[in-house]
């Protein structure tokens, strides 16, 4: 994915993943629910789709902050998102797995409603690929 975000824009990529990750979101109840084959699918394609994002996001954080603070920048956003985001879904997950009385339809909203929240959050960024880095300063 990074050599096609270089050649297409990082947010171009995102955008087109995070649709796919909308799409595998709808279609979580009927992979997670067909079977071995359906839960094979439902992993090769979560998975690829999560190491999707990776490619664009190494390029993508850093250039949204002014060269004097970049590294601290890129390095804190990426870390608290992680925290916030990533390292409490499996525990909303199991949460919303329960209230559905072990039903994946919560979980299937829940990745839905994320991808939507990453979406707006992409529509509103601007692309990084061609800006001029030497000289941004804050």
């Amino acid at each position: 994915s990074g050599p096609l975000a270089e050649k297409y824009g990082r947010r171009k990529m995102l955008l087109a993943v995070t649709g796919g990750i909308f799409v595998f979101g709808l279609l979580f109840v009927p992979l997670f629910s067909g079977g071995f084959v359906g839960t094979m699918a439902l992993l090769i394609i979560g998975f690829s789709l999560m190491g999707l994002t990776f490619g664009p996001m190494g390029a993508l954080l850093p250039e949204l902050f002014p060269t004097n603070v970049r590294y601290t920048g890129s390095a804190v956003s990426y870390n608290v998102s992680s925290i916030l985001g990533a390292a409490v879904a499996p525990f909303i997950a199991v949460a919303l797995w329960e209230l559905a009385d072990g039903s994946p339809v919560l979980v299937g909203v829940y990745l839905t409603a994320m991808s939507v929240l990453t979406l707006i959050a992409l529509f509103v960024s601007k692309e990084t690929r061609d800006l001029d880095y030497e000289n941004n300063v804050a």
